[in-house]
């Protein structure tokens, strides 16, 4: 019976550990989407930079309106972003703990 509960435990704490493979490689996933989201970002604010303020009247009004909303949703995603990654170190750290109390 001992040696039964002891290939539970250690198909348990592989499990765990397995998951955690998973979700870091998941981070790592975010983490690269976050940072293409800067890098495009900023080329949008060179291109922004470079040739908005050429631009009057209804088509600068209806630029101003498009330039502020993907300003607003790129906040947004790095806003999610973050919140995501910090659930997942929490998911992580909770799999870490469960997969040392199997040892």
């Amino acid at each position: 019976m001992e040696l039964i509960d002891e290939i539970e435990r250690k198909v348990q704490r592989r499990k765990c550990l397995m998951m955690v493979d998973i979700l870091e490689g998941y981070r790592s996933n975010i983490h690269q989407a976050l940072s293409r989201m800067g890098n495009s970002k900023q080329i949008y604010r060179s291109a922004h930079g470079r040739y908005s303020f050429h631009w009057k009247g209804q088509t600068r009004n209806a630029y101003e309106e498009i330039a502020a909303e993907i300003n607003s949703t790129g906040n947004k995603i790095n806003h999610q972003g973050e919140l995501l990654i910090k659930e997942i170190n929490k998911e992580i750290r909770r799999l870490l703990a469960k997969a040392e109390a199997l040892r």
